[in-house]
């Protein structure tokens, strides 16, 4: 990524942080990185781009800190190299504080499925290394409750930076709390180890990766192209299609097509049935 980039993915999160997604405008940030806002949609098309590049920049780096210290702490206890992933969290959130507040304290997920859909995928991989990382360290006698672990792993992790994004005066050093936590996730370890109840979440609780809206209209032109469905089918198929074409899809409509395309026989209509469902629910 180049310096200019940069700088201007930078400005933006301050400023949003500050102001709001909403509230600021390209103009303004452009101001504010000392360019003309030509020289802004050079880079960027739109802000809803830059707010992804943001999200890919940043989270991006959170990633590959979690995965690097995996692989520098090869062979050391795995509950050493959780704890050390839990401290990194919390070093970013000093290191990323303006982007850390976006995110915590402002839905900015506007209706882009672009950038839903970077949300969707950056989640189900946080998962799977926070259910890696509570395997290797407690062994397989959670593996039955590993989900329901992981989302109360990272529920604490996000609480406690909530606390400290409204509580700008509370200094909480990151190897002091990823100690604290992870005794918290031995007491929850110990608990569930003697629990009779069943687990509330599933091994498999993220649905496959949604398909992005391109694919999608080329599967609703194969599907329309067997002459043998119902005219309802089709008609439904084709209002869905012109809806998928709109920057801001009408969700409710789309919804009351899909109802017209349940109980078929057919079943690429009822695969794509479900591949709409989960691209409209993101």
């Amino acid at each position: 990524m180049n310096e200019k980039k940069e700088r201007i993915i930078k400005t933006s999160i301050r400023l949003f942080a500050k102001k709001g997604f909403a509230a600021t405008t390209i103009q303004e940030i452009a101001s504010e990185c000392g360019i003309s806002k030509g020289a802004f949609y050079l880079h960027f098309k739109s802000k809803e781009a830059l707010l992804l590049s943001a999200c890919e920049y940043y989270i991006g780096m959170s990633m590959t800190k979690m995965k690097d210290i995996e692989e520098d702490l090869a062979g050391k206890p795995p509950k050493e190299v959780l704890k050390k992933q839990i401290g990194a969290q919390f070093e970013d959130f000093r290191d990323h504080k303006d982007f850390i507040v976006l995110l915590l304290t402002e839905n900015i997920i506007p209706e882009n499925q672009e950038i839903k859909q970077y949300f969707y995928k950056v989640t189900m991989e946080t998962d799977k290394l926070y259910r890696n990382a509570l395997l290797v360290s407690y062994g397989e006698g959670i593996e039955r409750y590993v989900a329901d672990l992981s989302i109360m792993a990272r529920g604490i992790v996000h609480s406690y930076m909530n606390v400290m994004v409204f509580n700008g005066e509370l200094n909480i050093d990151a190897e002091e709390i990823s100690a604290f936590i992870i005794e918290r996730l031995d007491d929850l370890v110990q608990g569930l180890s003697r629990s009779a109840l069943n687990p509330i979440v599933s091994k498999d609780i993220f649905n496959p990766m949604p398909a992005g809206k391109g694919q999608l209209l080329e599967d609703i032109q194969k599907v329309k192209e067997n002459s043998t469905l119902p005219e309802d089918i089709t008609v439904s198929l084709d209002v869905i299609e012109e809806e998928l074409t709109q920057d801001k899809p009408r969700k409710p409509i789309i919804k009351g097509m899909l109802s017209n395309l349940t109980g078929t026989n057919d079943k690429e209509v009822e695969r794509l049935r479900a591949l709409i469902s989960v691209f409209i629910s993101i």
